[in-house]
């Protein structure tokens, strides 16, 4: 699989009982396959538009030597645990290069090159071992 941008995601982990602000834990992936479409469609609004992301991680990118895992299992971890471990779920933030840190979802949302998770399959199996990504 050709790759052609570094990656990172913010998975969510819960609320912060002190702030009342979800928990995202970052990971900064290496060497993915990022593409963007620009979809279109006129109503009788107007015109609209938005970007789609189709994202296909290879199980062999470099993912800060954190350990893939399953959401549900992911979800049961405490922060410290989930630190130490990544996931992809519907709902999580993520953008194209290597990221920082926010520290409120509107700031990363205003970001370039951000969407959220829509959809996702883990294809493991096979030739080409990845995990695929859809978003907006």
């Amino acid at each position: 699989m050709m790759t052609n941008a570094d990656f990172t995601i913010y998975n969510s982990h819960g609320i912060d009982k002190k702030t009342a602000r979800k928990i995202y834990l970052k990971t900064q992936i290496k060497g993915v396959n990022f593409y963007t479409k620009q979809q279109t469609n006129v109503t009788d609004q107007g015109l609209n538009s938005a970007d789609l992301y189709q994202i296909r991680i290879p199980s062999s990118a470099d993912t800060e030597g954190k350990e893939y895992i399953d959401a549900d299992k992911y979800r049961e971890l405490s922060v410290e645990e989930a630190e130490r471990y990544w996931t992809i779920n519907n709902g999580d933030l993520f953008g194209k290069g290597l990221l920082e840190d926010f520290e409120k979802e509107s700031e990363f949302l205003k970001q370039q090159y951000t969407g959220k998770v829509l959809s996702f399959s883990d294809n493991r199996r096979g030739s080409l071992p990845h995990w695929r990504i859809g978003g907006a």
